[in-house]
């Protein structure tokens, strides 16, 4: 059996992603992992804090009944109310619970954001350089992507993007 040619392209554009990947773990073997920063696949630099794996650890040995069931789609209330609330504070806007939404990463987020407003044939418009994947979440629900240029200092040229648009 043959893949698509649609994902078989696909796959070819996404591979170098991960050639940078490699070419991290190359760099990181000839300099030393302390002296490269590698941004290819959005790890980060540091490890977690030793507090975040003794809170892991009394997580993972909680034995209460259904604590590590399935959560509401949206996401855990409380984890939902105190997003709410930092977002609030920061911002200095009113936000509640009701206007959060969890997601498994930016990802998942994108997806679904992509197909709660994307109508087929409708036009997105990013403003590169941009994150290669977008255009594969696009694509993922039949959108057209619109590529526009940024500044020479990456800032957002409004007359470049209300030029893109066309409806």
């Amino acid at each position: 059996m043959s893949i698509s040619g649609l994902i078989k392209d696909s796959i070819e554009k996404s591979s170098w992603i991960r050639k940078m990947f490699e070419e991290g773990a190359r760099l990181k073997a000839q300099f030393g992992a302390e002296n490269v920063f590698d941004f290819s696949l959005g790890n980060p630099d540091v490890e977690p804090p030793a507090d975040f794996f003794k809170v892991l650890q009394k997580l993972a040995a909680d034995r209460t009944a259904g604590v590590h069931g399935y959560m509401p789609n949206a996401g855990f209330p409380s984890v939902r109310d105190s997003i709410a609330e930092k977002i609030s504070t920061q911002h200095a806007v009113k936000l509640d619970k009701e206007s959060v939404i969890m997601t498994c990463g930016a990802a998942g987020g994108m997806n679904v954001v992509m197909k709660t407003i994307l109508d087929p044939g409708e036009e997105v418009i990013v403003v590169k350089p941009y994150f290669a994947e977008y255009g594969f979440y696009i694509s993922n629900h039949q959108g057209k992507m619109i590529e526009v240029e940024s500044g020479s200092d990456f800032s957002l040229d409004a007359g470049k993007i209300k030029k893109a648009i066309t409806s």
